[in-house]
């Protein structure tokens, strides 16, 4: 008796739900019902991609590190007294000359100098090596040089670190700046060619189930308006057809009224 009331459950639990069901499965009393779309229905949801903290998508650079004249000086060389007429000595060889450049200089030496060439462009004065424009300046190309360093070797784990620290810093900085000063903010983002990703309030976490609620809800609507639009276009082509009929109708009514004597 036991085992025929069982099989009777599981009899009316497949033909209520074999319309829009996977698969079922029984334990005992228990089924578990495994539900999806109808063969039908499109909706396909791909989670997004997973990008590391030190992605130009994600921390806001838009651009990487400006190319570099290598005939220049050192920033150390250039900034020294009477360089150019030291250089410009016959007597000291080319290959003299060209250790001051930045040909055969290091990479933290090159970067020095994309730093000071960023800096000058947005610094308040001559002298400026603190404000907020400098310092976000001086960020954003260490930032880029450590993105760069990054696509080759993403498993250095000192560099990714210190790559996200100083992110989370010019974040930072640029909340403070956007904060107080929006128009510097704005013009800062265009000059270093950045883009600003506040934090969403509230945080909204991305998940499979309010996705496809989302989706099937625009499904939903899609397929409203275009059964809307097609009986919009019916009607639309029965228009002259019931005027006629109506005015048909309206004849009519007048011809039976005036012959009760309703209408003079």
């Amino acid at each position: 008796m036991f085992r025929q009331i069982v099989k009777f459950r599981q009899l009316q639990t497949l033909d209520a739900v074999k319309s829009n069901v996977d698969s079922v499965s029984f334990q005992g009393r228990r089924s578990t019902v495994f539900r999806t779309y109808k063969a039908g229905i499109n909706i396909e949801w791909n989670p997004p991609p997973a990008l590391p903290c030190y992605h130009p998508d994600k921390s806001g650079d838009k651009s990487t590190l400006p190319e570099l004249d290598k005939t220049r000086l050192t920033l150390q060389f250039s900034r020294a007294p009477k360089v150019d007429q030291i250089l410009r000595d016959e007597n000291i060889p080319d290959k003299v000359k060209k250790l001051s450049t930045l040909e055969y200089a290091p990479r933290s030496k090159q970067i020095q100098v994309l730093k000071d060439d960023t800096m000058s462009s947005v610094r308040r004065h001559l002298l400026d090596t603190a404000s907020l424009e400098a310092t976000i300046a001086a960020l954003t190309i260490s930032i880029r040089n450590q993105q760069g360093y990054l696509k080759d070797h993403r498993t250095n784990t000192n560099t990714r670190v210190s790559c996200k620290e100083d992110i989370e810093r010019r974040k930072s900085l640029l909340k403070h700046l956007r904060k107080y000063d929006y128009k510097r903010f704005e013009w800062l983002l265009e000059k270093l060619d950045l883009v600003y990703h506040p934090l969403p309030n509230p945080i909204v976490p991305v998940t499979r189930k309010g996705s496809l609620m989302r989706l099937t809800t625009v499904y939903c609507d899609k397929i409203r308006n275009e059964r809307l639009e097609a009986y919009k276009k019916e009607l639309q082509a029965q228009k002259d057809n019931f005027l006629k009929e109506k005015a048909e109708t309206e004849k009519w009514i007048e011809e039976e009224e005036r012959k009760l004597g309703l209408r003079s």
